[in-house]
């Protein structure tokens, strides 16, 4: 016989072998396998506390025989064979109820997370990703939903727009099929929350998938059912659940697992691998893909499972083989995977020669700030502490030298890596979790390295979703591969501690996603150098009328980057607000003369209906009205702005022009008392005197206290003052 059909030791092998006649040749067969067990063992360096664990299985196998084959020892039934019988029914019995408690325990844990159906804000770019989405709302025709990106735009944009090359058209198509449901049913405005359902059941569903992954990587039921309530009481996955935008990462992930689970039932402990497996496989390997970009690896993670466990060189090579083209008709139907991100999202691209004298120096901040990226990703993976809806820029300040103190993160992160990855490969066959785990941490973790692709964030929570399925298989592996030892029941007590931080860390991190307000002043307190953070705490402020430190924060954003226009756009209207117009007019010049980053024709009319606006109000009519006039073309549902144009028209004296700009505003906001009274002024110009005191007795009905109203209907009424246009 060879080595490796001595080393099949255990319960098939025992199996295996002819049914004893009688009590002799039972214990025969007994020595035969303990000898090939014991020498097996041996030649490999095992400890005693392996040996043990396998005189042990032996003895489980002894009560198997003797309960299965009770007629062929001695010719006929026993007593005690009756009575193992029962014990085996009773022992299943015990296992499926065992089961089922683990499974009810650990999907209990994600119930408290439903809290989250209650909470009826959208939140960051749930906009651009779902309501503000034609794709998403199911306005959209099938094929060109296939040709969009996530966000909307074509994977092939016209000038003037870029593409992330995020292709998700599964979750789009997920989103518009609720949105439709929604408004079938009454749910008109409350879409978020049928849809925040929806992600805390996939929530749900993975944690139970990830208890039958433990189970069926060979762990017992009491460490995998910890490691399955790590996963499901992970403070990371509050983004995945409340933001909806992280949806993609979770059912990804559920797709994902389908895979694992189906490749460790129908593959791994078979001597071939149907086609219909790979079939399988090939599928959910697509559809993990078409969720997020990162469930294109299925199949590479597969593979390298397939490379370490089995090796049979045509399953390794028709596994690699189809995720190369799968992987390739992906990359060749978005058109490559180049995309465009801004400086404050993804700033370490951006550090070159310019900035640091030599290109040898900026590939040596570049190569250490990205290290350091994936050292900060392992600790937030092992134990979140103060989490961030963003990582902008300056939240993680660049590594320039080699003596920068933070190097002991990175080189602690890959000495665990390395460490752990070198025990999973000699440990394989009596712990194949850890080794199923650390590749499930790896091979999900490279397209998000920054490494290979560009990832259009610094640090994002919701991208470690997949890996913390292989945190908790590495964790349970370990703890039983250490099972019975000092340090083993150390880890147990260590894993529980952890446990109970996670189910409390995460209850408090939902509590912060109740609204947007909450989430951006509780994470500032502590990310404080974020530049996206401070602008989102600053915006909110300004909501709540607060403009003055509203003002502050916006300044301090801008301290940190100074070339962002969208918050120099909005510290222009605190400026108009307040009446500072020449302040803000400088504001407005500086992102025209060269820091325009974070404009583009998506939002330009923004700055140009303000701007427009501001110069209406500083006397220049002609030149506002140009910039109203474009601003109003891209966006046209902005009364202020109509009023703003009609006021520069009738300056100029274009009567008509102006009335047409003013019932354009009317349309917009139609009991708007100043609309109604500059219309009364402009009719009075043009010498219509019905229809101004028509006009201005709908003005007076909406508010007759107004000074503008007031001022008109004295003019008007006979009075010596000349009426006046005004503006809001």
């Amino acid at each position: 016989a060879t080595p490796d059909i001595l080393a099949m030791a255990g319960r098939k092998a025992a199996l295996a072998l002819p049914a004893p006649k009688n009590k002799e040749e039972l214990l025969r067969h007994v020595n035969i396998i303990s000898a090939v067990d014991v020498t097996s063992l041996a030649s490999r360096g095992v400890d005693q506390l392996l040996l043990r664990q396998r005189g042990e299985e032996l003895q489980r196998i002894c009560d198997e025989i003797l309960a299965q084959r009770p007629s062929a020892i001695n010719g006929q039934p026993s007593h005690k064979s009756q009575k193992g019988h029962r014990g085996q029914r009773n022992g299943s019995a015990q296992k499926e109820s065992g089961w089922l408690l683990a499974c009810l325990f650990v999907v209990g844990l994600t119930l408290p997370y439903y809290v989250c159906v209650s909470y009826r804000s959208w939140f960051v770019d749930e906009g651009f990703a779902i309501y503000r989405n034609p794709d998403a709302k199911g306005e959209t025709a099938l094929m060109q939903v296939l040709r969009n990106d996530f966000w909307g735009t074509s994977l092939n944009p016209p000038e003037g727009y870029i593409t992330h090359k995020s292709w998700r058209p599964l979750i789009t198509l997920m989103y518009a099929a609720e949105w439709l449901l929604c408004a079938r049913y009454g749910f008109q405005g409350m879409e978020m929350q049928p849809m925040r359902f929806i992600s805390c059941v996939v929530h749900s569903l993975n944690s139970a998938l990830v208890l039958l992954a433990l189970r069926l990587a060979s762990l017992p039921l009491g460490w995998s059912c910890l490691g399955a309530s790590m996963f499901a009481a992970h403070p990371i996955h509050i983004e995945n659940i409340v933001y909806l935008v992280g949806r993609a990462d979770a059912l990804s992930t559920t797709f994902y697992l389908l895979a694992l689970i189906t490749y460790q039932a129908l593959a791994l402990k078979r001597q071939t691998v149907s086609i219909r497996c790979y079939i399988l496989l090939a599928t959910l390997n697509v559809l993990s893909g078409l969720c997020k970009e990162p469930g294109f690896t299925a199949l590479f993670y597969i593979f390298c499972v397939e490379l370490a466990f089995r090796c049979r060189w045509r399953d390794v090579s028709m596994l690699l083989g189809l995720f190369v083209v799968l992987a390739a008709l992906r990359t060749w139907y978005v058109g490559g995977t180049d995309a465009g991100f801004g400086y404050v999202d993804t700033p370490i691209k951006y550090q070159d020669a310019r900035t640091y004298g030599t290109e040898a120096k900026a590939l040596l901040v570049r190569t250490l700030s990205y290290l350091f990226q994936h050292a900060y990703y392992a600790k937030i993976l092992v134990l979140p502490w103060n989490q961030s809806w963003d990582y902008s820029f300056e939240s993680l300040p660049m590594l320039t030298v080699l003596e920068d103190l933070r190097l002991q993160l990175i080189l602690a992160a890959y000495l665990a890596i390395s460490a752990t990855a070198t025990a999973a490969l000699r440990l394989r066959r009596q712990a194949p979790a850890l080794l199923l785990g650390l590749g499930l941490i790896v091979v999900p973790f490279v397209p998000m390295s920054n490494l290979f692709f560009l990832v259009g964030t610094t640090i994002g929570e919701r991208l470690l979703y997949p890996l913390t399925v292989g945190w908790a298989l590495v964790l349970a592996g370990l703890g039983f591969q250490s099972h019975g030892t000092r340090m083993g029941g150390c880890l147990k007590w260590a894993s529980i501690s952890l446990l109970v931080i996670y189910i409390v860390n995460s209850n408090i991190r939902m509590s912060h996603w109740k609204s947007p307000a909450i989430l951006f002043m509780k994470d500032a307190e502590h990310w404080h150098r974020s530049v996206k953070v401070l602008h989102a705490k600053a915006s909110e402020l300004q909501a709540k009328g607060d403009l003055v430190e509203a003002l502050e924060h916006y300044q301090r954003s801008l301290d940190i980057f100074d070339d962002q226009a969208i918050t120099d756009y909005c510290i222009a209207r605190i400026l108009i607000n307040l009446g500072r117009f020449q302040e803000a007019y400088q504001r407005f010049d500086k992102i025209l003369n060269g820091h325009g980053i974070g404009l583009h024709d998506g939002n330009d009319f923004l700055w140009m209906t303000d701007l427009g606006y501001l110069m209406v109000r500083l006397g220049s009519d002609a030149q506002g009205a140009n910039y109203l006039q474009e601003g109003l073309r891209r966006m046209p549902y902005s009364s202020y702005a109509w009023n703003a144009l009609g006021v520069a028209q009738g300056r100029q004296g274009q009567l008509r022009e102006a009335l047409e700009s003013l019932s354009q505003g009317l349309q917009v906001e139609p009991e708007n008392p100043v609309i109604w009274s500059n219309m009364a002024t402009i009719y009075a110009f043009g010498q219509a005197p019905e229809q101004a005191s028509q006009a201005l007795r709908e003005a007076l009905r909406l508010n007759a206290t107004h000074p503008a109203v007031a001022h008109n209907v004295q003019a008007l009424s006979g009075g010596a003052q000349e009426p006046i246009l005004d503006l809001f």
